[in-house]
């Protein structure tokens, strides 16, 4: 009798144990910070109660990200990683992404064409999964007449208290190849751009954004080149920051979503790829990011319209998207310009 019952609970044992590794789980690579927090409140938690697939995030920098894509390449260890717009190209360069597959996430049906990232070949590499901008952000205390370009950084009024995100910043290589555009220069001259920084006297450079806001709150800058986002969380602390879009356009790039090359668990992938673009997702990310929508169809309350990056009555039309293909081939040239630079060399 004692053998029988012992047999019971070996094999009840056996049971849940082989249930608890039956649960599915994916391994994610994503933000950190308050991004990261509004990924788990968006996604990754409503994902987890529809599906019962079970999430396990990795909070890390786009470029780390990469970085540990290319180390595991062999035997990948994440499954879906979240990636910023200029390392997603990088990282379909290094052949670290899968194809993501639109019948097993029919959800990207929904997705506007811009923010369905195709290989030359036409496979599908990675999705937006919202837009967001650096425009002009400036103390409204100091400057009551809202700046309306870029030229505006350059009013002497200004001078040593202008804040601008540095190379290390994903936003800082295409704002100074904005910059050398708006000087005359192209990427192959940055000449025109460098010359023409010489005359702006920053006071900062900043790699991450909590950098600029302390610039900001402390009062060493009045006005420079910032994240939407952050302008729109440092008004809503209490401090008479405001956000302009130049005329030239925010310089502006997007979250996106990748499924790792030699993922084990392609299926479970796709479903966490078909759930984050879905509407009820992309507008809650809008709301607590102030992140556009790149799904079509997303109703947004006007106040949270109103802090879309292309603007109340905007679109994606409105955004100068950086041309990450070109900009990455010349990459190295215009970080070690602009680096330089922001050293005062």
């Amino acid at each position: 009798m004692k053998k029988t019952a012992l047999s019971v609970v070996v094999t009840m044992l056996a049971t849940a144990g082989g249930t608890a590794q039956a649960n599915e789980s994916l391994n994610v690579s994503a933000y950190g910070g308050s991004w990261g927090d509004a990924l788990q409140a968006c996604i990754f938690t409503p994902f987890e109660e529809a599906t019962g697939i079970d999430v396990v995030v990795e909070p890390s920098a786009s470029s780390v990200t990469l970085s540990k894509l290319q180390a595991e390449a062999s035997s990948p260890i994440m499954d879906v990683a979240w990636m910023d717009g200029g390392v997603s190209e990088l990282a379909r360069d290094s052949g670290v992404v899968a194809p993501i597959d639109p019948s097993l996430a029919p959800g990207l049906a929904g997705v506007i064409d811009q923010a369905k990232y195709k290989t030359e070949g036409g496979g599908i590499y990675a999705v937006g999964n919202g837009y967001f901008a650096v425009g002009i952000v400036y103390n409204s205390e100091e400057i009551t007449t809202p700046p309306t370009s870029w030229e505006d950084l350059w009013n002497a009024e200004y001078a040593g208290r202008v804040i601008l995100p540095s190379a290390v910043n994903s936003i800082g290589v295409p704002i100074f190849a904005a910059f050398n555009a708006l000087a005359g220069g192209t990427l192959d001259d940055l000449t025109p751009g460098i010359e023409k920084m010489k005359t702006l006297e920053p006071a900062l450079f900043f790699d991450s954004s909590g950098v600029a806001n302390s610039g900001f709150q402390t009062g060493e800058g009045v006005i420079g080149a910032h994240y939407a986002t952050q302008a729109f969380t440092m008004a809503d602390g209490g401090l008479p920051i405001a956000y302009a879009i130049p005329k030239e356009g925010a310089m502006a790039s997007d979250i996106r979503i990748h499924i790792v090359k030699g993922t084990k668990n392609s299926e479970a992938a796709h479903k966490l790829v078909d759930f984050a673009v879905q509407p009820a997702q992309a507008g809650c990310l809008a709301t607590r990011l102030q992140v556009g929508p790149s799904t079509s169809g997303v109703e947004l309350p006007p106040e949270v319209a109103a802090r879309m990056p292309w603007g109340a009555d905007g679109s994606i039309d409105d955004l100068a998207v950086a041309d990450w293909t070109a900009i990455n081939a010349y990459r190295d040239a215009l970080s070690e310009a602009w680096t330089r630079l922001a050293s005062g060399n």
